[in-house]
Formats: C-alpha cells, structure tokens, sequence
C-alpha cells in the first residue's frame, strides 16, 4: 500500500514568526528512528490539540510546548512554558488563541493564554498551588475554566483574569473539562468517574452523568452530545439533553483503560488506550477503524483540521500521524 495522502492548506503566518525547535514524528520505514522530544531526555506527551482553522498540532513538553505543521511533517516552532509541564492545551474555537494550562505537582499550577499569531502571551490565570491537570477556553473566549487536585473548578475572565465563580460538588481530582460549542455549558469529570454539567455563564448545577466506574481521561463536545473516555475501559456518549447514554462502546480497547477521545472535525471519535492503538468510531459507538498497535503507549489524541488525519502523542515523547482514509498506520516521514 502507497504512503498516506495528506490534505494540504496554507499554514497560516505565524509559523514564520517562531523559533524552530527539532520535533519528532514516528516513523513508517524500518531502521529510522524517532528522534526525542527533548535533547536532554524523553517526555511523555501529557497534552494535545490541534488547531480548527489550520493544520498545525501544539504538543507538550518539558518547560514549553511544541508546534507541528501537520502538511510540510515540520517542526513550526515552541513556546516556553516555565511554570512547568502543560497537562492541558487548546485552542480557542476560532484558531487564534492557545490555551496552555499545568505546573509542578504540589508547587504551583497556571493557565496561560498565547495570542498564535504572535506567539506572545497575552494572560497568566489562576496561580494555583498545584498543578493544573484540566482546562478550557469557552467558544466565545470570555471564560476560562481549570481544575486539578484541589477537586475544585475555576472560572476565570480572559479578559481580566477574575475569579467568576468556583464548582466545588466534586469529590476527587478533576481530571476533564471542557465548555460546549455553543458555549453554554460546560462539562467537568473527575478521578472516580463523575461527569458533571454546568451552565457556563453563572456556574449553576445542570446535571450529573454517572455510568463511569474509574477515572475519567477526557471529554468532547459535539453539538448536545458529549464523548467521554474512562480507564473503566469504556466510551461513552452522552445526550446532554436527557442526562442518558446515547451510545456506550464497552471494552473499547480490548477492556484495557481508555486514555482520551475526541470528536473529530467530520463528527466522528477518534480514541487511544491502554492497548497503545488509535480507534475510529462513528458517534453511534460503532468501530470504523483502527491503527496498527504502537510500540510505546498512546497517552493523547486529537483530530486535525480537514477531518482526515489522526495525530496521537506517546508515553517516549513522540507524535504519531494516523491518516484514518488507510486501514492501518500512515506515519509521517521524516520533513
């Protein structure tokens, strides 16, 4: 079989506005090896996103985050992050901000807010004292919303960097946030399995989801529906209308925990777990593909722009490019 066909679009301006740094893909040829993320060692890639307006993936690092230009399989630069190591990153809805949120466990934790076209910071929010493990920018990028060990959720204004309000009905670490597209809701989990939902402009109660028996890894909004992946083995989507499953994929990946899901640009799921594999899914829970499995574990995933390609990041540091339109692994080659 040919290597994968990529989609190719402009990037936009500010890949030429960033310092290059070396980053690393996973390669399809034998005999090449994927260089390391870092010079000094390998970092497990706690976080992922790719942008919606353009086909560029920001990776975290150790001390800054990296950025991917999916269509030339070249680094597009960093940014230095020295509160610590990023374990959430996204982009704003209309591509133009990056939302970079983690720290140092038991330490300190801070959400930092970059302007993409510039790559200057543009806010620092919530100066914690640990690490910030979840967060996100609402649609229309007024509120931003952190949680971590401390079992509780704060929302932030972008523009000023107040504290609006705080969720405090979590029992556990929260582990997942994220606000719907529409901005009006948002969803929160946490480390023993609970999903909650929140009317995002005053903070007040809108529901609870509990079919979860672990650790919740992540959670995507498409429309009223809400994916979310456990280390119970299992995704599950929610009609946010009712509060009820609309579909639940159990053993997902061979009943070993799943890691993260995503809603795809094309409205599909795309999830990793424990069974270091990439799996495609329709939002009815139906299997439409899978990757080969990876010889280190997949940690995050994320749909890139243009619905086709797959990018999952790895416990050694590296990211592994999937085009979903090929029965198994495409793999970037070497730019």
């Amino acid at each position: 079989m040919g290597p994968a066909e990529f989609h190719r679009i402009r990037v936009q301006p500010l890949i030429a506005l960033l310092a290059l740094a070396a980053l690393p893909v996973a390669f399809a040829q034998t005999g090449i090896q994927p260089l390391p993320l870092e010079t000094a060692r390998a970092h497990p890639v706690t976080a992922l996103a790719a942008s919606p307006s353009a086909p560029l993936v920001a990776v975290a690092g150790h001390d800054r985050i990296y950025l991917y230009d999916v269509d030339q399989r070249a680094s597009a630069g960093q940014l230095a992050f020295p509160e610590g190591i990023p374990y959430a990153l996204r982009f704003s809805r209309d591509g133009a901000t990056l939302l970079a949120a983690g720290g140092r466990g038991v330490q300190s934790g801070e959400a930092v807010l970059f302007d993409v076209r510039s790559g200057q910071r543009v806010a620092t929010l919530g100066h914690e004292t640990d690490v910030v493990l979840a967060a996100d920018i609402s649609a229309d990028g007024k509120f931003v919303a952190l949680g971590g060990p401390g079992k509780v959720v704060k929302v932030f204004s972008a523009a000023d960097g107040r504290l609006l309000y705080q969720l405090t009905k979590h029992s556990d670490w929260i582990t997942a946030i994220e606000f719907s597209p529409d901005g009006a809701r948002l969803a929160t989990a946490d480390r023993s399995g609970g999903i909650r939902l929140w009317e995002a402009a005053t903070g007040g109660m809108a529901g609870e989801l509990a079919e979860h028996k672990d650790s919740v890894t992540s959670v995507s909004w498409r429309g009223a529906a809400l994916a979310s992946a456990s280390e119970d083995g299992r995704i599950i989507v929610w009609n946010t209308t009712d509060g009820f499953p609309a579909a639940t994929v159990n053993k997902a990946h061979g009943g070993k925990g799943v890691l993260g899901v995503q809603f795809t640009p094309d409205g599909r799921l795309a999830s990793v777990g424990r069974d270091s594999t990439i799996r495609m899914w329709s939002e009815d829970g139906k299997p439409v593909g899978a990757s080969v499995a990876s010889d280190s574990l997949l940690t995050k995933v994320t749909g890139c722009y243009g619905g086709k390609i797959v990018v999952a990041g790895d416990y050694e540091g590296r990211i592994l490019l999937w085009d979903t339109r090929q029965p198994r692994f495409a793999l970037a080659t070497r730019p």
